[in-house]
């Protein structure tokens, strides 16, 4: 999982925290990080699941700042994400290292950061910008 330009938001903070993201995304799925499979994964999933919710937290703010109109619909998906990380940390800590775990990981992650990105927070950036220049 890469980052390209075609992410940006053009906000700077949160163009950078979605590096960070994308950063850790990708350390999860690099499997020589740590010593075991398992250790890396449960790691990474935990730092991931953090640092998800200091960003989102993050974008809530700027949203609550706004007065986004779409916040409700962007907060949801922010829960959304955070329950599903865990849903899956602990599916982990049943099953071990799975091919079923990774292609989760994979599916659910990837895509949904990838998507997210691409739609709701290019929204929400393009709001505050516009909301910036006129307050």
């Amino acid at each position: 999982m890469q980052w390209s330009k075609t992410y940006e938001t053009g906000n700077v903070n949160v163009d950078g925290q979605h590096k960070e993201i994308f950063r850790l995304v990708q350390h999860v799925l690099d499997a020589d990080a740590f010593s075991s499979r398992n250790e890396k994964i449960e790691t990474a999933m935990g730092f991931l699941s953090e640092y998800a919710v200091r960003h989102f937290t993050s974008e809530e703010a700027l949203m609550k700042e706004s007065q986004y109109p779409d916040y409700d619909r962007h907060k949801a998906q922010h829960d959304n994400f955070v329950k599903e990380i865990i849903n899956i940390v602990n599916r982990f800590k049943k099953e071990g290292d799975t091919t079923s775990i990774n292609e989760t990981i994979n599916n659910f992650v990837v895509s949904w950061l990838k998507e997210h990105i691409m739609d709701s927070d290019k929204d929400l950036a393009e709001f505050y910008k516009k909301w910036k220049i006129a307050n």
